[in-house]
């Protein structure tokens, strides 16, 4: 008698734990307990009979073999990985792009219920938005404009994303890649544009050297028809030429290579020139 009470006992506990079992690796082993302690920044999306509910951190109640606990979701910043991409970019150019994207669910309950995978949705939604805008640009206007190529990407994919309870955080390029080739063709551009922009800068800057130069000289002869108004402009220019010829050679005689001194060729006429403009340069000093 006493055998057979602890046989039935025994089979007893042997059923109970085999049920346990079944309920640990179909519904968890939260399932089975009343009380549920749920860590910081995750959710937990629960359903009872039928009808779904979203448990957040701290202590919360769920009713054994009745609410069973569908999905455990992180709410911190998730990367997602994409594989990398080929794209062909405006101008013909094949590229390699490889990007991640940083993920927040904000509404873990339409994360679960309105997409099958959220984290697979989300790696298809980013890989089609880049390769749609880059795919629409030149390959010099990419690499310098990939911050803005992010923002833009964001902002096409958002309004899906949302609709999912995820919030893209962020979309990061960590490698634009193109053929050797490539790479030569746009260094020699560079070099190119880099030397068309010397030369403009160049012109720019003999074009304003010019243009101060007749700027002092018109003002020069300004000056000097204030004091002789009566002396003819071709007289006044070749009187100010006679003075920077005189200025070059005092700088020539005054160098410590100087050897000689050149003086205006032709006859004493010319000298004769040279002196006249200096009196009347000297003329001109004593007057102002």
């Amino acid at each position: 008698m006493l055998e057979s009470a602890l046989f039935s006992w025994v089979i007893g506990i042997f059923f109970l734990l085999a049920i346990l079992v079944v309920i640990y690796y179909t519904v968890g082993f939260e399932s089975i307990m009343p009380l549920v302690i749920i860590e910081s920044q995750e959710a937990w999306v629960v359903d009872r009979l039928g009808k779904d509910r979203v448990l957040y951190e701290g202590i919360n109640r769920i009713i054994p073999w009745i609410d069973r606990i569908e999905a455990k979701v992180s709410l911190k910043e998730q990367p997602i990985d994409p594989p990398p991409q080929n794209i062909i970019t405006k101008d013909n150019i094949s590229i390699k792009v490889d990007m991640i994207a940083m993920i927040k669910i904000v509404e873990p309950m339409k994360a679960i219920q309105e997409v099958s995978d959220y984290k697979e949705a989300v790696k298809s939604l980013v890989m089609t938005s880049v390769v749609d805008t880059m795919g629409k640009m030149e390959l010099k206007d990419i690499q310098t404009q990939l911050t803005n190529i992010s923002k833009e990407v964001i902002k096409h994919i958002e309004e899906e994303s949302l609709r999912w309870g995820i919030k893209i955080v962020q979309v990061r390029f960590e490698e634009v890649d193109y053929s050797n080739d490539i790479k030569k063709s746009m260094e020699q551009i560079t070099i190119a544009e880099n030397n068309k922009t010397a030369l403009i800068a160049q012109a720019d800057a003999k074009k304003e050297a010019a243009q101060r130069e007749a700027e002092a000289l018109l003002h020069k002869i300004e000056t000097i028809k204030k004091s002789m108004n009566q002396i003819p402009d071709e007289r006044i220019l070749e009187f100010l030429k006679s003075m920077d010829y005189i200025n070059s050679m005092q700088s020539l005689s005054a160098s410590s290579n100087a050897k000689f001194v050149l003086y205006p060729s032709g006859d004493q006429q010319a000298v004769d020139k040279i002196m006249r403009t200096e009196y009347l340069s000297q003329s001109m000093d004593k007057k102002s």
